[in-house]
């Protein structure tokens, strides 16, 4: 796995209870990077619940059925906020900077990247069978900062028309 660096600050909750929240919250991203990768999302289901695995896994097939494969890399993570509502429930929020490069499937053609895409973000995680488990995500925003290759425009039948300025269809973090 591409190696990551973490920085954590502003973390409330300090015990070892909040270190495994957000343990499962950088197990999460490693494994979804793996699954976009590898186009599976089976493993997913070691940090999240079946709905949440689900909905990772309709992005990926609908990336596939376009003919793309994404590969991302979650280069740093700063967790803003960890929150323990009780002993078996928790809110996190990050800020995350991450590249993203699609690629054609038939030719592994870069189709479309992005660098340093900074996200902030939501996980809701509840304690089952002794370990945390992340029931939902939510991008609470994203801001573009590097668009390499834009995503191209294209017509009613998918067809390249044109390059598009600025790259205003950022990546999607699921």
């Amino acid at each position: 796995m591409v190696p990551l660096l973490f920085m954590m600050i502003g973390c409330s909750g300090t015990s070892s209870a909040g270190g495994e929240v957000e343990n499962a919250v950088l197990r999460y991203n490693d494994l979804v990077t793996q699954g976009y990768r590898s186009q599976n999302m089976n493993p997913m289901l070691e940090v999240t619940t079946d709905e949440q695995a689900l909905k990772l896994y309709h992005h990926m097939s609908a990336l596939g059925e376009g003919q793309l494969r994404m590969e991302s890399k979650l280069k740093d993570i700063k967790f803003t906020k960890v929150e323990r509502r009780s002993s078996v429930d928790a809110t996190v929020e990050t800020e995350e900077t991450w590249d993203f490069t699609h690629y054609r499937m038939a030719t592994n053609e870069k189709y479309a990247e992005e660098k340093d895409f900074i996200y902030r973000m939501g996980y809701i995680l509840s304690k089952k069978n002794g370990r945390w488990i992340i029931t939902e995500v939510n991008t609470i925003g994203g801001t573009s900062t590097n668009t390499v290759i834009p995503w191209p425009v294209l017509d009613r039948k998918g067809n390249v028309v044109a390059a598009r300025q600025g790259g205003d269809k950022p990546a999607r973090h699921p």
